[in-house]
C-alpha cells in the first residue's frame, strides 16, 4: 500500500460490534457502575458478555470484567478465561479468596465470537457459555454467597483487566461486545433466551432491562442501561464497530499499525461485511 490507497474487503464470515484489547493495558472504565451496584447492596445479579480471545493456548489468566477498590488488593471480584479455555469468576474479600469458581472443562475457543455468563443467585456463583450451564468445580468456596453487598470498598469498574489497589491486571487480548448486568439472577432459560436473542449481531435486545448495557451500538463506551454510566476508553483499547475473523485479523495480524492517518474500519452491508483501509502516509 502506499499514501492514499483505499482497499475495500467484502466478505461472509460473521461479526459483532465490539471493543479491540491488546493485551497490554487496554479496558475501559465504568467505575460508576461499581459504585451504583455497592449503594445498592445486590445480593444477587447477572452479568454477560460477548467475548473475541486472541488465544486459549498456553498460561492464560485475561479478565473480561471487574470491579475492584482503588485503594487496596483486598477486594474485588471478577469474570476471566483461565488456562484450558476455562470460564471463571473469582471473589476476594479481606485480602481472603471467598469463592473460586472454574469450568471443570474448558469450552472458551479462539477466534470466534462466544456468549458468557455469570449469576449470582444468593447461593452461589453459576457460570454459562453460549447460553448453557457449564459443569464447575469449586476451587475456592468459603462462602459462595458473596457479592456487591460485601464488596463495601468496591470503587472500580473496568472491561478487559482486573481492577485493583490502582492496578490494571491479567489483561484481556482479543475483542469484547455487548456487556451487561442485572440486578437479579437470571434463571438458565433467561440465559439461554438472552443468548438466542443476541445471537444475531444486529440484534441488541435483552432479557429485561438490565441495569448495565454498553451495547456497542455507537461508541463501545455508552451505557444505555438505566445507570447510563458512560465510560472511558483506556489505553490503546478502542472502538471496533463491526468487529469481524477478517477484520480482527488485519488489525492485529496484518501489520497494518505505525503508518500515519491509517485505519480499518467494518461494516454491515446485507449479508456481507466490509472492511475499508485507508493509508494517508
Amino acid at each position: 500500500m502506499t499514501a492514499g490507497d483505499i482497499i475495500v474487503i467484502s466478505e461472509n464470515a460473521g461479526g459483532r460490534k465490539g471493543n479491540y484489547f491488546d493485551g497490554t493495558d487496554d479496558y475501559v472504565l465504568h467505575d460508576a457502575h461499581a459504585v451504583a451496584r455497592v449503594a445498592a447492596n445486590d445480593t444477587v445479579g447477572t452479568y454477560t458478555a460477548w467475548i473475541y480471545l486472541d488465544t486459549v493456548s498456553g498460561t492464560l489468566n485475561t479478565t473480561i470484567l471487574s470491579a475492584g477498590d482503588n485503594n487496596s488488593a483486598t477486594e474485588y471480584l471478577k469474570l476471566a478465561a483461565f488456562t484450558g479455555g476455562k470460564l471463571y469468576v473469582k471473589l476476594v474479600h479481606g485480602g481472603a479468596t471467598k469463592f473460586d469458581v472454574i469450568e471443570t472443562t474448558g469450552s472458551l475457543t479462539a477466534k470466534t465470537w462466544i456468549h458468557v455468563a455469570v449469576t449470582m443467585n444468593g447461593v452461589r456463583p453459576n457460570l454459562y457459555v453460549n447460553g448453557v450451564s457449564s459443569t464447575m468445580t469449586d476451587t475456592t468456596s468459603t462462602d459462595l454467597t458473596y457479592w456487591y453487598d460485601e464488596l463495601t470498598a468496591c470503587d472500580k469498574f473496568a472491561i478487559g483487566v482486573t481492577e485493583s489497589n490502582a492496578t490494571h491486571l491479567n489483561d484481556f487480548a482479543g475483542a469484547i461486545g455487548q456487556v451487561k448486568y442485572w440486578a437479579s439472577a437470571l434463571t438458565p432459560e433467561q440465559i439461554l433466551a438472552e443468548y438466542n436473542e443476541t445471537v444475531d449481531p444486529t440484534n441488541y435486545g435483552s432479557y429485561g432491562t438490565p441495569t448495565f448495557n454498553v451495547t456497542m451500538e455507537m461508541d463501545g463506551v455508552t451505557d444505555s442501561g438505566s445507570g447510563a454510566d458512560d465510560g472511558t476508553a483506556t489505553g490503546h483499547a478502542f472502538y471496533g464497530g463491526w468487529i469481524s475473523d477478517w477484520s480482527y485479523h488485519l488489525q492485529f495480524d496484518g501489520h497494518l499499525t505505525g503508518h500515519a492517518a491509517e485505519d480499518v474500519e467494518t461494516f454491515i452491508d446485507g449479508p456481507k461485511y466490509v472492511t475499508v483501509i485507508r493509508r494517508g502516509d
